[in-house]
């Protein structure tokens, strides 16, 4: 399938966004523009649409079209920016993800837990890596003023709770 192609039974398509970019750029005023249809764009807008505002999301590619597409579909705080010392996109990621959170979608965005094995097969210099690294992503948490009580802290398994 190409990408001007719309999967079978989508209502999305080439035609479609012809036809919806031209009503958008005939003069008339929109409550909400959306620039950017990732995670951040692609929620916004929705929750724009679904409390009755006239939206119009634009994107330089198509819907999910970067990150998103690649990813694991989770709203993520910036940890992999941070690790790639892109410190500002690391916080501005943090701080949309405890938007998302907090304010604009907490019936859509959840802080989701997850157990990170680490057996007698990993060493104790990649345990330790591992370690900082959520210990880096809670200071990014606190740093875009998340509360604890809407994300939690990373914290030590037994091997009985796991």
């Amino acid at each position: 399938m190409s990408h001007t192609e719309a999967a079978p039974g989508s209502s999305l398509g080439a035609h479609r966004r012809v036809r919806e970019l031209a009503e958008a750029a005939d003069g008339r005023t929109a409550d909400v523009l959306v620039v950017g249809l990732g995670a951040t764009g692609a929620g916004a807008a929705l929750d724009a649409a679904a409390r009755g505002l006239d939206v119009v999301a634009v994107d330089a590619h198509d819907l999910a079209f970067g990150t998103s597409r690649w990813s694991s579909k989770l709203i993520h705080g910036g940890l992999r920016y941070l690790a790639s010392a892109q410190f500002d996109v690391a916080h501005e990621s943090a701080v949309e993800r405890g938007v998302l959170m907090s304010r604009t979608a907490p019936h859509l965005v959840t802080a989701q837990p997850f157990v990170l094995p680490l057996t007698p097969l990993v060493s104790r210099a990649q345990a330790s890596l591992a370690w900082a690294g959520l210990r880096a992503g809670d200071v990014l948490r606190l740093a875009a003023r998340t509360p604890r009580q809407v994300l939690p802290a990373p914290r030590r398994l037994s091997a009985t709770e796991a």
